[in-house]
């Protein structure tokens, strides 16, 4: 077994936390400072991160049914474990998932994660937004 040597100082809260929300985004880093400042003005502070590329689109177009099973488990794991009662969905512009695809194919992929979500655990409050280079926007 290898040794671990210590390269960087970091004091972690040891306490399990209660999340505000379980967050779906695409792991598109352009929009990653807009989405935590948005949802800090939302008041999601501490949250759970799904963060996969096409974000909604693999709940609601997957390309295989592996993935909608894959992101119903964290969002199912953010509920046990953190307490999740909400989940915010965030699909963006010029997303590599759907290339040369209107906004409004990506926006009606968004609100149909949202509705397969909600008929999946029916308690769960679902929010759809749309990041673009000059705002986030509410889907719905």
């Amino acid at each position: 077994m290898r040794v671990m040597e210590k390269v960087f100082h970091f004091d972690s809260p040891q306490e399990i936390y209660k999340a505000d929300a379980c967050v779906i985004t695409c792991f598109d880093a352009r929009f990653d400072l807009a989405v935590r400042k948005f949802l800090k003005r939302r008041g999601v502070v501490t949250f759970d991160h799904v963060k996969i590329p096409g974000g909604a689109k693999s709940l609601a177009a997957p390309e295989c049914d592996t993935d909608r099973d894959f992101v119903l488990r964290m969002v199912r794991m953010s509920m046990r474990l953190h307490g999740s009662e909400r989940v915010l969905i965030v699909a963006h512009r010029e997303c590599g998932a759907y290339p040369d695809a209107p906004i409004e194919v990506v926006a009606a992929d968004a609100m149909r994660a949202k509705e397969f979500l909600r008929a999946s655990e029916a308690g769960l409050s679902v929010e759809c937004y749309f990041a673009d280079f000059d705002g986030v926007y509410g889907i719905g």
